[in-house]
């Protein structure tokens, strides 16, 4: 049995359809140069299997560099007209990453995910 160096964090991502046209990509641990590539791949996987509404989870995120935000323009860039993407973040170090960034008014973030489902839905009040 061999044992991960200790200061390996854990990573993880999953990615599920709610229906058709939505689908959420879940991400757990630190978003960074090493971990990014793992996020726009699952991300245009979403893309190309056609979905138009994206939950992009980071509410386990507890780190974001410049790398991942990077990846999340470059997604917003490519998404067809019509289509929505929302991102779940309730970790304060994440969400000033968004703030000093100047992403936050960029990209509909929330931090509640039923808020950031019913936003990519159209169902939310886009001032939000």
């Amino acid at each position: 049995m061999t044992n991960a160096p200790a200061d390996q964090q854990l990573f993880l991502i999953s990615q599920h359809a709610i229906d058709p046209g939505t689908c959420v990509v879940c991400v757990e641990g630190e978003l960074d140069l090493t971990t990014a590539p793992r996020l726009k791949m699952a991300l245009h996987e979403m893309l190309h299997a056609g979905f138009k509404q994206i939950v992009v989870d980071l509410a386990e995120v507890s780190f974001l560099d410049s790398t991942s935000l990077g990846v999340l323009i470059g997604v917003k860039r490519s998404l067809d007209p019509g289509a929505r993407l929302a991102i779940v973040c309730k970790h304060p170090n994440v969400i000033r990453i968004f703030e000093f960034a100047g992403l936050d008014v960029t990209f509909a973030t929330f931090s509640d995910f039923d808020e950031a489902l019913a936003h990519v839905r159209g169902s939310a009040d886009p001032a939000s």
